[in-house]
């Protein structure tokens, strides 16, 4: 898809972090932007900020591990320009503790959102983009944490690997089926937003096996300045655009990452223990397990 203007691009979790920024960086192309968040209020403010740079945007609330919210973005996104071009699958959300004192309910939370959000996104908007008949792209947002399995990290990272194999099937599918609908799946490192704080979201009737993230003033100072450490949002949304014009599958924000995941690669084949990841200022292997 070397030319975006004109079209329509429809972005989930598309509020703030990295969802924002990709609205930014589609707008700037000329692209008519239908952003979906969970959070009102913020997108509310996301709306007027898109629309104060002269950018054409719609907001809809959108729960995305509902799927009746998400063909209703799909509808409202066709009602307000007519078509959908560029999707993508960005709303995500993280919570940190040992694997065995995770409750079902932060397991079922995250994959809601994580993986279902992936699902019923692909569900709702391929067949729209594959019928228009015209060139169109998904993106789904998944991470480097997909292919490490960090310590405290495993609803996490196991559904953001999830939405790699996803997006590695959908990409075979619809060449197989041959269309003219492009997938990139996006592995960012560490970049500065709020996912941190995702138990702002969080259903009332949850009962997660913690609440230190929320209720612990220190940890949650200690994981504010960790986040901030990471690359701005910016930088992955451009990124972003780039593999949308060029139809490039794989999204990486650096070379570090590529690297660290290359040694995961090596010690696989060579069939070692895996190194032991715990989550830090500099996310490297601190013992060998």
């Amino acid at each position: 898809m070397q030319d975006l203007d004109g079209k329509v691009a429809v972005i989930t979790g598309g509020a703030s972090g990295i969802g924002l920024a990709m609205a930014r960086a589609f707008g700037a192309q000329g692209m008519k932007l239908a952003i979906a968040d969970i959070e009102a209020d913020r997108l509310e403010a996301a709306i007027a900020d898109l629309k104060s740079r002269s950018f054409e945007a719609v907001g809809v609330r959108t729960d995305v591990s509902r799927f009746a919210d998400v063909e209703a973005l799909a509808q409202a996104t066709l009602a307000a320009f007519g078509k959908i071009h560029v999707v993508c699958n960005n709303a995500g959300v993280s919570i940190t503790g040992p694997t065995w004192k995770m409750s079902l309910d932060d397991w079922r939370w995250i994959y809601d959102v994580n993986f279902w959000g992936v699902v019923h996104g692909i569900k709702a908007f391929t067949p729209i983009l594959i019928d228009q008949g015209e060139p169109a792209h998904i993106v789904n947002t998944a991470s480097t944490a997909a292919f490490l399995g960090i310590g405290e990290h495993a609803p996490y990272c196991s559904s953001k690997a999830a939405a790699v194999s996803i997006s590695l099937a959908l990409y075979s599918e619809l060449i197989a089926a041959d269309t003219k609908v492009g997938v990139s799946v996006v592995c960012p490192g560490m970049v500065d937003t709020q996912i941190h704080r995702s138990w702002r979201n969080r259903p009332a009737q949850d009962t997660p096996w913690s609440d230190r993230e929320s209720a612990d003033v220190d940890r949650r100072r200690e994981t504010d300045a960790f986040q901030a450490r990471g690359i701005p949002a910016s930088v992955v949304a451009d990124q972003v655009v780039e593999a949308v014009k060029a139809g490039r599958f794989y999204v990486f924000t650096s070379a570090r990452w590529s690297e660290m995941i290359g040694r995961q690669k090596d010690i696989l084949l060579s069939g070692e223990n895996p190194p032991v990841y715990s989550w830090g200022p500099d996310l490297r292997p601190n013992a060998q397990a």
